[in-house]
């Protein structure tokens, strides 16, 4: 049996310390990461590791975004955080694209004509009326 935390500090190997939950300390580490887990024919056998997805939401939350962007959907990157951290940094008005059709159709057209032109529009298509 390996402790990989105290390997990987001993090695100072970067890997290790993806594989035991911690953070990749350098580019090269999350490049390989992202390649890992985006390439089609790895992502299959990597999938099928038991253990992935424990690791992987762990990661999604240790590695910037920006470093598994390329390789992983957004919407699998999205899936491990909360609420509040998916919507972080958009307007009011962007937050307000995200309600269901149905919840759209509610409002009142003089709180969508209040809205910025190209938000209007967006609801515009998906309501089905004049705003």
């Amino acid at each position: 049996m390996v402790e990989l935390a105290t390997v990987a500090e001993e090695e100072d190997d970067d890997l290790l310390h993806l594989l035991d939950h911690g953070a990749a300390r350098t580019v090269e580490a999350r490049r390989w990461l992202a390649e890992q887990v985006g390439a089609e024919e790895s992502s299959i056998a990597m999938r099928e590791l038991e253990g992935f997805d424990e690791v992987l939401r762990t990661l999604l939350t240790k590695l910037p975004i920006e470093a598994l962007l390329p390789a992983l959907p957004m919407e699998e990157l999205l899936a491990g955080l909360p609420p509040e951290q998916r919507v972080a940094g958009l307007t009011p008005e962007q937050r307000l694209l995200l309600a269901p059709d149905e919840v759209l159709r509610l409002l009142p057209d003089d709180y969508l004509r209040s809205l910025p032109e190209d938000v209007r529009a967006q609801i515009r298509a998906r309501i089905g009326r004049p705003l």
